[in-house]
């Protein structure tokens, strides 16, 4: 009787465990579920955010600004935030409002310097060709002249 006892017990211990891993198991699976969502919610609003800054920040723009006011222009760009605009984020989450203006700030600075940075060292090199050229032009007038 002892041997059946102990089978009965390890019978409904072993029910009593099935029955809670089938009824746990959906809820520590929305558990993770919820966890991972935010983390696929960032990388999209991060996506869509650089894809948002792409559209909105003019590079031409900012190569001119570095071309004509030179390494000012650089840094201009570097010290200018850029927000991203409110209707994109109109209905969404705070985590992806968050990561979508981190993400939109950084994307925006680095096409803003960049382009910043090219057009600087484009105008810097056109201006010392310039002084060359006018320096050679007034060299070659000074042999002609007797």
């Amino acid at each position: 009787m002892g041997k059946r006892m102990g089978y009965r017990v390890f019978v409904g211990i072993l029910a009593l465990v099935l029955s809670i891993s089938l009824v746990g198991m959906p809820l520590v699976s929305n558990v993770v579920a919820a966890n991972a969502l935010p983390q696929m919610d960032t990388q999209q609003a991060c996506a869509d955010a650089e894809a948002q800054a792409i559209n909105d920040i003019s590079g031409t723009t900012w190569f001119l600004i570095g071309c004509i006011i030179g390494v000012l222009g650089y840094l201009v760009a570097i010290a200018v935030e850029t927000n991203p605009p409110a209707s994109a984020l109109v209905g969404q989450s705070p985590e992806y409002v968050a990561a979508y203006t981190d993400c939109y700030k950084r994307k925006a600075k680095e096409i803003k310097s960049k382009n910043a940075l090219y057009g600087c060292l484009a105008g810097t090199g056109a201006s010392c060709l310039f002084y060359l050229l006018l320096a050679a032009a007034a060299g070659s007038a000074a042999e002609t002249t007797y």
